[in-house]
């Protein structure tokens, strides 16, 4: 924490980007933006692949995908990503080529339209699309980083994503849900635990929520 008590994110970040120096060294340059997740949050991620998460499905392609893909190609496993934006779909889709990565990951373009669990009418993923890319084995690891949800009006818009695919999860599956420090994210979280069996660890400093079904006693 910093003196005023707020979240100092500085040395997290900095050891986490260390901790993930061999992915980002194993290929060409990644752009990061603003909107990127956080190199702490990505550590988790990797950590939950090197643990034997096998199909990862990620909502929202970027920069992410290629890190993702380097690690799923070293430790095995595939990766499913769904991007909105056509042109950003495409870059990623290049990058891949070009990494030799296509046989590890692939993006599926599934443009926002509306969808029956759209909170507040916000659009989502295409579901025909969506369900093509998402057949198959049951998903490990589901990646909650799309649509945009950071402007007020579509602050719901990732609500969607837990009960539209808990039917593709495998039996202990985890969820992680980027930007979850903010407070749209922090209401989809509260109405997922009411309303799914997932319950999650909030973890600030990561800015992401951890979720799994909790095991019976």
């Amino acid at each position: 924490m910093s003196v005023e008590g707020t979240v100092d994110w500085t040395a997290h970040d900095l050891h986490a980007w260390q901790v993930l120096r061999p992915l980002l060294d194993a290929g060409p340059y990644l752009p990061w933006s603003s909107g990127a997740m956080r190199a702490s949050g990505l550590v988790t991620l990797c950590n939950e692949i090197v643990f034997g998460r096998r199909r990862m499905v990620e909502l929202g392609a970027g920069a992410s995908t290629l890190l993702f893909a380097r690690a799923l190609r070293e430790h095995g496993g595939t990766l499913d990503a769904i991007e909105h934006d056509a042109r950003w779909a495409q870059w990623v889709t290049d990058r891949l080529a070009r990494e030799g990565l296509a046989d590890v990951a692939r993006v599926t373009l599934a443009p926002l339209e509306p969808h029956p669990l759209g909170a507040d009418g916000l659009p989502w993923y295409a579901q025909e699309p969506l369900a093509a890319a998402l057949g198959g084995a049951p998903v490990d690891l589901l990646l909650v980083d799309g649509p945009p949800a950071h402007e007020r009006s579509v602050r719901y818009a990732r609500y969607p994503a837990l009960p539209a695919l808990l039917g593709y999860l495998a039996k202990d599956a985890v969820v992680v849900l980027d930007d979850a420090v903010r407070d749209g994210e922090r209401d989809v979280l509260e109405r997922w635990e009411r309303e799914t069996p997932y319950r999650f660890e909030r973890r600030e400093l990561e800015a992401i929520a951890l979720g799994r079904i909790p095991a019976r006693p």
